[in-house]
């Protein structure tokens, strides 16, 4: 009986904590914390320290890398990999991706070769932002990138994106998420964030605070990043080596507010970012550095979940830092998953640095094994989110308590997005895009179908051509404007924009066609150089998906009521900012 009493205990707290919050806004603002999980955190740890007491050397040093793999299914190549490294994870993009069945038919191979490997099933994970960072294109919701779903300033919007997109992703066997974006895009010459980001406010942070808690629920594990802040930077550490010189005080009181407010709402995971903070750390970026991982990250914030690098081979990384064994270094600064992008001679030298390192007591630090440690947190969080108490892991845990907390988990989370379903995704997806759309400099006045019939329309977007094509409105190649402009009779013409060239040739034509009312449709980004005249209008989407094009046409051009649609909060340029 007492038995009994405590695991119901258990799926009370779950259900309090996962209160759903799609038909009840008022779940926002009510005073729920994390509930404390202590006791399954400790049986998941133990858990996993068992395991990890029974693993050679060899399979500890593939247990904390994540590799990629060529192909869309299960080729030489990837078995080679897997046998070779037995990592701990398996990193899935655009190439690895195809249908539902194909994607399915990957994962559960990935996850069976491990199983004949007896090894600990995988994290499989994708980057899957939404707007223009998306690998999964059937399958899986296409909603609108962070910066559109912050324009909304809707915190349900943002939960319920989360949670369908991992509940979507986890079907397919897909159980790590990389997002959402933490970083508030405070510098609007970020050439890497822009529009990954909620927006440039600790408002920004709210949002994605809600994603992951939502994407939590959905069923793969959110992933929070670019710790400790990846918003003010203006170079890209795909390409260089980002430095931030602020403090830890200014940190503190701006970049890592959210990161800290996501930890204590229970966040499990986290990526770090490329960046050197001088004023932290004057030798290492984030990745690698021990003040920042493990002063900063998990003594000063109290995080006790996973950390993984964002991916090694990032220049920032590679270019920069060639000569030290980089993956040593992020698992002794505090990081438990070293991530990696590549096969072959890439995943061999990380896998032959780690096992060099355990040979000479590189990770023996402070009566710890560092190694030890962070292989138990990563398979503590597979064994929390049922991995292994599946089918495919060649292990199950015997543990009732867990496996009650699981199942439950599993049921609430199911319940949760079939009350969306029920509820119309489509249709939340159209409207969180609707409601992103804004102007810019001045409300834009809207125009019925009526009266948007008579624009001349010049479009190269392929689902701007479908929607006004559905509409029954004629569009012309850029070709054709010479020819328009001719006649003497155009009075408005609309043209899609994604990027500067498109904004800076529309802008020398309005100048020149002074007379002649603009209308842009920009579904890029907005942190360029905006053209200001007075004969152009400007509509943004801030997100490439069809569903944010379909709105940016449907909310100004084919309005059944006039209206305004509100100007954007953003600045757009520095300039503006010393305006």
């Amino acid at each position: 009986m007492k038995k009994k009493t405590k695991l119901n205990s258990y799926k009370f707290i779950f259900q309090t904590l996962c209160v759903s919050m799609s038909l009840a806004p008022a779940w926002l603002t009510a005073n729920i914390h994390a509930t404390d999980f202590s006791d399954i955190r400790k049986r998941s740890l133990d858990h996993a320290a068992e395991i990890v007491s029974k693993m050679s050397d060899e399979e500890k040093a593939g247990q904390v890398i994540h590799i990629a793999i060529p192909k869309n299914y299960l080729d030489e190549v990837a078995i080679a990999e897997l046998q070779k490294v037995r990592p701990g994870g398996v990193i899935l993009f655009g190439v690895n991706v195809g249908k539902k069945k194909e994607i399915r038919a990957l994962t559960k191979g990935l996850q069976l070769e491990m199983k004949n490997l007896n090894s600990p099933p995988l994290f499989i994970s994708i980057d899957q932002e939404g707007g223009r960072v998306v690998r999964v294109e059937k399958g899986v919701t296409a909603f609108p990138g962070a910066l559109a779903i912050g324009q909304t300033k809707n915190p349900s919007y943002a939960f319920n994106a989360g949670l369908v997109t991992s509940y979507e992703l986890n079907h397919l066997g897909i159980n790590l998420l990389l997002a959402p974006v933490m970083d508030v895009n405070n510098n609007p010459e970020n050439p890497v964030i822009n529009t990954r980001s909620f927006g440039m406010t600790l408002d920004a942070g709210e949002l994605a605070i809600s994603y992951e808690r939502g994407a939590r629920l959905g069923g793969a594990i959110p992933v929070i990043k670019h710790f400790p802040g990846h918003g003010d930077t203006n170079v890209d550490s795909h390409l260089g080596l980002p430095v931030i010189e602020k403090t830890e005080a200014e940190l503190l009181d701006f970049e890592l507010i959210p990161f800290q407010k996501s930890i204590q709402e229970g966040a499990k995971a986290v990526m770090s970012a490329h960046i050197i903070y001088p004023n932290l750390d004057k030798k290492y970026p984030s990745t690698l550095s021990k003040k920042i991982l493990t002063d900063i990250l998990r003594k000063k914030l109290g995080f006790e979940g996973m950390v993984m690098t964002d991916a090694m081979e990032m220049h920032a990384i590679s270019k920069n830092f060639q000569n030290e064994k980089t993956g040593s270094l992020a698992i002794l600064a505090g990081a438990d998953v070293i991530l990696l992008t590549s096969w072959g001679n890439t995943t061999t030298h990380y896998y032959n640095m780690i096992l060099e390192s355990i040979k000479n007591k590189e990770f023996d630090v402070d009566g710890k094994n560092l190694l030890d440690e962070s292989i138990k947190r990563q398979i503590a969080l597979k064994i929390e989110n049922g991995l292994f108490h599946t089918s495919y892991s060649y292990k199950k845990i015997e543990d009732e308590v867990l496996e009650e907390f699981i199942i439950e988990k599993r049921k609430i989370s199911s319940d949760r997005y079939n009350d969306l379903k029920v509820a119309n995704i489509p249709e939340l997806n159209a409207r969180i895009s609707s409601d992103a759309i804004k102007s810019y400099k001045t409300p834009f006045k809207t125009f019925p179908i009526s009266e948007s019939k008579k624009f001349v329309y010049v479009c190269k977007n392929e689902t701007v051509r479908t929607e006004l094509s559905e509409l029954n409105i004629p569009y012309y190649s850029e070709k054709k404007i010479p020819k328009l402009l001719k006649k003497g009779k155009v009075k408005t013409l609309v043209f899609d924009s994604k990027d500067q060239k498109d904004l800076d040739v529309i802008s020398s034509l309005a100048e020149k066609n002074s007379r002649i009312q603009f209308i842009i449709l920009h579904y890029g980004s907005p942190f360029l150089k905006i053209p200001d005249l007075s004969n152009m209008k400007i509509v943004f989407s801030f997100s490439p998906t069809k569903e944010s094009i379909r709105a940016l046409i449907n909310q100004s051009l084919n309005s059944d009521k006039p209206r305004e649609i509100p100007v954007s909060d953003l600045i757009f340029s520095k300039q503006a900012m010393r305006d």
